[in-house]
């Protein structure tokens, strides 16, 4: 017997989200990033359970990869693609040049990012110095003017401390990422 009560709203409770791409750039990276999580979570669960090894290697919409392995990556690699006469350091070579090349490709977009906003800067900057010419120093300025300055200074710079946070962060990942596969920047055997 259902216990439905008719006279209150139904909900719809979970219902499927079309599967198409998301155009929206931050709703895009949003949605990544919890389904990257719950797909490592999936991975790691059903490695628990059944006991299999596996390794992914996932690229975000910006080309940055992430990867989960729940055993030795190269071991992993070596019982996909068999046995490489070489040293196992090659085994992890294409997939740190991928690292790398996405590394690049999301450093060179930021860069370009970061000069247009340099741009965009200096042509304020322009402004406001031809804007200047026809108003008092700052020292001459009443506290109603001076409150929206330091507003929008303070905005800059947490926008500043941001930018470095981020490039912190993607800078300690890389070298995590280096670390974990064993990235030797052409020393040793497999950088003859």
């Amino acid at each position: 017997m259902s216990r439905r009560n008719t006279s209150r709203g139904v909900t719809r409770g979970q219902h499927r989200v079309p599967l198409a791409r998301i155009e929206n750039e931050v709703h895009g990276l949003v949605t990544f990033s919890k389904r990257r999580t719950i797909l490592f979570k999936k991975a790691s669960e059903m490695s628990t359970l059944c006991g299999t090894e596996i390794a992914m290697v996932v690229f975000s919409p910006s080309g940055k990869p992430f990867t989960f392995s729940n055993a030795d990556m190269n071991t992993v690699l070596t019982k996909y693609f068999g046995e490489i006469p070489t040293t196992e350091a090659n085994i992890a070579e294409p997939i740190i040049r991928a690292h790398q090349e996405a590394k690049m490709r999301a450093m060179t977009s930021q860069i370009n990012i970061l000069e247009a906003q340099i741009d965009e800067e200096m042509l304020v900057n322009r402004a406001l110095r031809e804007a200047k010419k026809g108003r008092p120093s700052n020292s001459d300025l009443q506290l109603p003017e001076l409150q929206p300055m330091k507003h929008r200074m303070e905005t800059l710079r947490d926008q500043v401390m941001e930018k470095l946070n981020m490039f912190s962060i993607m800078k300690a990942q890389s070298q995590a990422m280096e670390t974990r596969f064993g990235a030797n920047d052409g020393a040793g055997p497999s950088g003859v």
